[in-house]
């Protein structure tokens, strides 16, 4: 159980880190993995509303702006580099260099202002969000139910945090993304023990690791399961997919 409870936790953290970092940054490279748009990847911030929304879709354009600008005196830059290789960098090369920073930091800063506005308009209205997920769930919009269930389970006091985070487990399962999918299922055997959908939730984890061709993983909550829970509906399942034998011991 510990063994393949860290494993969780090692998915877990490489999808944390690969949520973009906070703080001004300075870098082509920094400001590119900050900005999804300036990467060619739709950025989809949280809802900013009235004035707010309006600002912020500015900046984002004079951003978009600025990076094509930046491009543009990269290449020119490169070519006078180029031009001058046999007596070095000229004046021009040193103005543009100095121009492209300039540009960057610039960039910086409106995507600073960005997360002020996001962080100062008023939070999404949770109120009918789970059912809204429900529905889009309902509906095979998976995309949709998992937007609506991360507003719904931004607000600590939601009272089916239970199920919202199993029905977003599922979406995600459906679009597969096992992945994100192990990290909502592992909520289970970690903060929901005693749910109901525990066994469900083993079930789908084993099928997730599976999935990503993790198969000693995937066996290791199919064990559980059979362990566990011997009279759950997916526990004939999950001894198929352990060869037919019984339990191997609890571990």
């Amino acid at each position: 159980m510990i063994l393949h409870m860290k494993r969780l936790l090692a998915l877990s953290l490489v999808l944390l880190f690969s949520l973009p970092l906070s703080g001004c940054l300075k870098t082509r490279s920094q400001l590119r993995e900050d900005d999804p748009m300036a990467a060619g990847i739709p950025n989809q911030p949280e809802p900013v509303r009235d004035r707010g929304g309006y600002v912020v879709d500015e900046l984002k354009s004079e951003i978009t702006r600025l990076t094509g600008r930046i491009e543009d005196m990269e290449r020119e830059l490169k070519d006078q580099q180029e031009a001058n290789e046999e007596r070095g960098k000229g004046p021009d090369a040193e103005d543009l260099e100095k121009r492209i920073v300039e540009l960057e930091n610039a960039q910086a800063a409106m995507l600073e202002a960005i997360r002020k506005i996001e962080k100062s308009a008023p939070p999404p209205d949770a109120g009918d969000s789970f059912e809204k997920a429900k529905d889009a769930y309902r509906s095979k919009d998976y995309e949709g139910a998992i937007n609506h269930l991360n507003v719904y389970l931004r607000n600590s006091g939601a009272k089916n945090a239970e199920e919202a985070t199993f029905l977003r487990g599922e979406s995600y399962f459906s679009l597969k993304q096992y992945k994100k999918a192990i990290i909502d299922y592992s909520k289970f055997p970690e903060k929901f023990n005693r749910s109901r959908l525990l066994p469900e939730a083993l079930w789908k984890i084993g099928q997730c690791f599976d999935s990503l061709g993790m198969r000693e993983d995937a066996q290791a909550f199919y064990q559980e399961l059979v362990d566990k829970f011997p009279k759950s509906g997916r526990t004939d399942q999950a001894r198929r997919k352990l060869g037919g034998g019984g339990s191997k011991g609890k571990r």
